[in-house]
Formats: C-alpha cells, structure tokens, sequence
C-alpha cells in the first residue's frame, strides 16, 4: 500500500482552500524550525515561542495569499517572509525592552544538538552568541538562516528579494563581521 505524505505547499495549498484542518501538519513539521529561528535572534524562549504562534496565527489569516510556486521559493519562503514580518512587527511594539545579558541567555530544548552545541564549548557558546547579538539585525537574521536554518543561498534570495549570488556575498561578509567581534570578544576576556 503506498501511502502518500502531504508535503506542506500541498497543506497550505488545502489550508488556503479552506481545510484549517491541515494546519496541524504544517505546525508539526515547521514549528521547531522556526523556534530555533526566532531563539536565535531573540535569546528569548518565551518570545519565541510567542513568535511561532503569531506565525501561525498569520499563515491562517492570510491563507488566501498563499501562492507557493516554484519559482518564488515555495512555501519555506513564504513562512519565512511572514516570520520576518512578525519578528519586526514585534520588534517595533518592545523597542524600549533590554536584551538579556550575558549569562542569562535562555535555553531551547532540542531534539539533537545544533553545530554550534556540538563545537563550541559552554563558555565559547556564550561568546559566541553575544557576537552574534552584537552584529547588525540584517546581518545576525542573514546567518540565522543560512547557518542555522540552513536555507540554500537561492531561498535566502526568494525571501529578502535579492539574488543567491547577492545573498553569498552577504554571508561571506556577515561572517567575517562576526568573526571580528568574536576574536575582540575574546581578547576582551584574556585582558
């Protein structure tokens, strides 16, 4: 018996035509991702995890949008152009809120370790991500997705508008960046 499994641009596609009830896979599919996605550009579980529902709560509204073609990245794209929009939506209304400070990064727990856990020592981590932090909100979202979330470069593109080549060159440069703080990071520590 081959039994087929939805993917999610044929469950948004449904969603959009009207079965709400397809949703439920969508979210059991993309609801992690996007945690990891906003943890790691908001050090905040909470707002995080309030992030992914307003996502979700946002995919239903606008269902009728959804046009999840080939060509302009899919449905991944379009779940991150609304995740965009809600992180700065969010962003704009807590304006005046402190970012948490060193040693009070919160926790995800995940499923497997990402690269970072895996390479970097405890210590090392947290330095790491106060450079993270530290880097510009284009350039920290940029390696979000292509480090983290692992989107080719082609994705990165359909969702900020731009080509895959543009986006390679961006990363490269929001790389060294961070890897400049980083080492000043840790300079700062030795002194």
């Amino acid at each position: 018996m081959n039994v087929h499994q939805s993917t999610d641009h044929e469950n948004m596609e449904a969603v959009a035509g009207g079965d709400l009830g397809r949703m439920d896979a969508i979210y059991r599919n993309r609801h992690r991702a996007l945690l990891h996605f906003f943890f790691r550009l908001t050090g905040l579980q909470a707002t995080s995890e309030d992030l992914v529902h307003e996502v979700f709560l946002r995919m239903i509204r606008y269902r009728e949008t959804y046009r999840g073609t080939h060509a302009d990245g899919g449905f991944e794209s379009w779940m991150y152009r609304i995740a965009r929009n809600a992180l700065t939506d969010h962003a704009r209304k807590h304006r005046n809120e402190a970012a948490p400070a060193d040693g009070e990064l919160e926790t995800v727990p995940s499923g497997r370790p990402t690269p970072l856990e895996i390479t970097a020592k405890r210590q090392d981590f947290a330095r790491l991500h106060r450079a993270l932090r530290e880097l510009p909100e284009e350039k920290r979202e940029l390696l979000v997705l292509a480090r983290f979330q692992d989107l080719s470069y082609e994705r990165i593109g359909a969702i900020l508008g731009c080509g895959a080549g543009t986006v390679k060159t961006r990363v490269f440069r929001a790389m060294k960046e961070l890897g400049n703080i980083y080492t000043e990071l840790c300079r700062e520590k030795a002194s």
